[in-house]
């Protein structure tokens, strides 16, 4: 995501969750908690947008890092990940309460007429996805993870989930053929048979730049991957962030 793009996606967040958030205070002040719970969600949401943005913006995202025998995983910076997760908490506790309690009239947020009856249909959808995301989350222990060993890399992320040998991988590139993903710094598995795993790691190192290079590192040097059992691929990769 452009810097600038980026800025005006904090603004717009940023003010929307405070006008959410005012809301939130006006509920309690009346004592209609079961509104204040759903305006506190939404607030909540917003605001673990916009959080993330204060790390990478400014390009001071590092990687969360385990070495082991078997090799060496990365997650994302703690600042970044853990807003998201905290903010899809909010919604999914704000669907929950606005599906279970507005067709009963208990949450009186003035919402169009036309559409009293689709708003709780389309929270009770939300509802249904994000439960299943925040319990993948939660046992995870991360929204995703890339792990390098010196026979291959396993990557997971949301649902995806993918693994392959050095061996097989006939590129490294940040260009993948699905667009969405020129915002996120992504590192593209250009394999053997032209599937192409992906993992965004901007959240990982400043554009997912030293990462990605690092990978490319090892995928260019087999002598050198027994540095990922050892801790010498993380020393390599501060480096790389100076």
């Amino acid at each position: 995501m452009k810097p600038s793009t980026a800025i005006l996606s904090c603004l717009f967040l940023g003010s929307l969750g405070v006008f959410i958030a005012a809301c939130t205070v006006i509920y309690v002040a009346r004592g209609e908690f079961l509104n204040s719970v759903v305006t506190l969600g939404g607030a909540v949401l917003c605001f673990g947008f916009v959080i993330p943005f204060f790390t990478t913006i400014p390009g001071k995202a590092v990687p969360r890092v385990r070495v082991d025998e078997g090799g060496t995983t990365f997650w994302p910076d703690r600042s970044v990940e853990m807003p998201f997760y905290i903010g899809l908490l909010g919604a999914v506790t704000a669907c929950a309460v606005y599906t279970i309690f507005a067709p009963a009239g208990m949450v009186t947020i003035p919402v169009p007429h036309s559409q009293r009856y689709s708003i709780p249909f389309t929270s009770g959808v939300l509802m249904l996805t994000g439960v299943p995301m925040l319990w993948r989350y939660f046992r995870r222990g991360s929204t995703k993870y890339l792990r390098l060993t010196p026979s291959g890399f396993e990557l997971e992320e949301s649902w995806r989930t993918a693994s392959g040998e050095w061996d097989q991988v006939k590129n490294l590139t940040d260009e993948s053929s699905d667009k969405k993903w020129s915002r996120s710094g992504p590192i593209v598995f250009v394999m053997s048979d032209d599937s192409t795993p992906t993992i965004a790691a901007n959240g990982m190192t400043p554009g997912g730049n030293a990462l990605r290079e690092l990978v490319r590192f090892y995928w260019d040097h087999p002598d050198a991957r027994d540095e990922l059992t050892n801790g010498a691929a993380v020393e390599r990769l501060a480096r790389s962030l100076g």
